[in-house]
């Protein structure tokens, strides 16, 4: 079933189960999700909108089927928005515990999803070929709201500037052909060979996520496949 991702400012006193892994079997530790059968505790993030205009914006994040030109029987993560505000960030996000208390891991995406962003083009605002960005933080993502009446999250990303820091990676970008308009495309995106530090807090705890940032005055829609996340 559909749900609107509606960000308000709170701190999360309920989140979804982490990992139940025990960190000292195996090195690394590997998990590895497809969504067949389910959203596997993944969540999803929208920030820098105006409070209030979630239908506007047309935020959606929904586990469904992947769209037409694709496998219509296999199952993904949607996540979409329209980007009226020249600005708007969405990610998918997952709390990852019981993972080693005060620890920096090194971790590893590696991320196969659906886009239909022509690469190398012009759109209003800027380019539909956004920075997809993976990384995390040791903490909830939460919003709070500016003096202009906007959502801004409680960390920084500079994904819409397509550069890299030390809470998202930028991993390449959606785009996925020159044809235009573009039917959506299955792709890979990973940060193997290139790991991210991460750190944990004295709970253990981490918050991924996988995110765009967007410049492009326009819809933005995504189908993730499958994800694998490698700590070591």
């Amino acid at each position: 079933m559909k749900k609107i991702c509606v960000m308000i400012i709170q701190i999360f006193s309920i989140l979804m189960p982490g990992c139940d892994e025990d960190t000292g079997r195996g090195n690394p530790l590997v998990f590895e999700f497809s969504f067949e059968s389910g959203m596997q505790n993944w969540e999803c993030f929208f920030s820098d909108y105006p409070v209030g205009e979630e239908e506007f914006y047309e935020l959606e994040f929904e586990h469904t089927f992947l769209p037409e030109s694709l496998d219509q029987n296999t199952k993904a993560l949607k996540i979409s928005g329209n980007n009226h505000s020249d600005d708007l960030f969405s990610a998918i996000y997952r709390k990852f515990d019981n993972l080693k208390p005060d620890h920096t891991y090194s971790v590893t995406f590696d991320i196969e999803l659906a886009s239909n962003a022509p690469s190398n083009a012009f759109g209003v605002g800027g380019s539909p070929d956004l920075a997809l960005g993976a990384g995390g933080i040791s903490y909830p993502p939460e919003n709070s709201i500016d003096d202009i009446n906007h959502y801004r999250p409680n960390f920084e990303s500079l994904l819409q500037s397509g550069l890299s820091n030390p809470v998202l990676r930028v991993l390449g970008t959606i785009g996925v052909s020159e044809e235009i308009p573009t039917p959506f495309m299955l792709i890979n995106r990973n940060n193997i060979g290139n790991p991210i530090d991460i750190p944990t807090n004295s709970n253990g705890e981490i918050w991924l996520m996988i995110a765009t940032d967007s410049g492009f005055e326009s819809t933005t829609t995504l189908y993730y496949k499958s994800i694998k996340i490698e700590f070591e």
